[in-house]
């Protein structure tokens, strides 16, 4: 009698041990769970948003990318994976297309304003929920915003970074793109506004650039 080995694991299984190995910050172990998860179902979101991350933490952004692409295939108005490319692209340096993919993302239905509604990637036993995908459009903003500023778009980042403040949205940070932003524009008085505004928060970056304009 000749007995053959079979991989008698499921894709849920493959996940949950990915998900252990993520927990110990063991990335390419759980990469090759969830290549082993993806080989049973090739089509699972949790299971590619998971290994795009884990690429992202590993420094593989392209590989990060192909990965979010492949959710796109099949659902391109997934709002965490057009944001999730965008960020790989910034990583990259490339800008335009990261400010391309933000864009894209900032218009679909999971773009959402409320504050509420939290990501939770890691709920595979609970079934896929459209919220699970959901992200508050003023993240999606910041990110831009950045994407904004490298790129010499100085006016578009203001405005993204604006609106971030207006929501009190990573405030600090925001506060410093935006004097920065103004400060490439030559409007000091504005620049200088943001920047001791941040620096009220203990910022140093606004500390160390209200000293330049000073």
């Amino acid at each position: 009698m000749i007995f053959t080995s079979c991989d008698l694991k499921t894709a849920e299984q493959y996940y949950t041990l990915a998900y252990d190995f993520e927990e110990q910050g063991k990335y390419k172990e759980a990469i090759k769970m969830l290549d082993k998860a993806i080989e049973k179902k090739p089509d699972l979101k949790p299971v590619l948003l998971n290994r795009g991350a884990d690429k992202s933490l590993l420094e593989d952004y392209k590989g990060a990318i192909e990965d979010y692409q492949k959710i796109l295939k099949y659902d391109p108005d997934n709002t965490i994976a057009l944001m999730n490319i965008g960020n790989n692209y910034k990583r990259l340096d490339k800008n335009r297309k990261a400010i391309e993919f933000y864009s894209k993302a900032l218009k679909t239905k999971g773009a959402i304003k409320s504050v509420s509604i939290y990501l939770e990637l890691n709920i595979f036993n609970e079934g896929e929920k459209d919220s699970d995908y959901y992200v508050r459009k003023n993240e999606i903003k910041y990110e831009r915003g950045i994407s904004f500023a490298k790129n010499g778009q100085y006016k578009l980042a203001i405005k993204d970074f604006e609106q971030v403040v207006k929501y009190d949205y990573e405030r600090g940070s925001a506060l410093v793109w935006l004097g920065e932003s103004y400060l490439n524009l030559y409007d000091t008085v504005k620049a200088k506004k943001n920047l001791v505004e941040a620096a009220k928060l203990e910022i140093i970056d606004a500390k160390e650039l209200l000293n330049k304009i000073n």
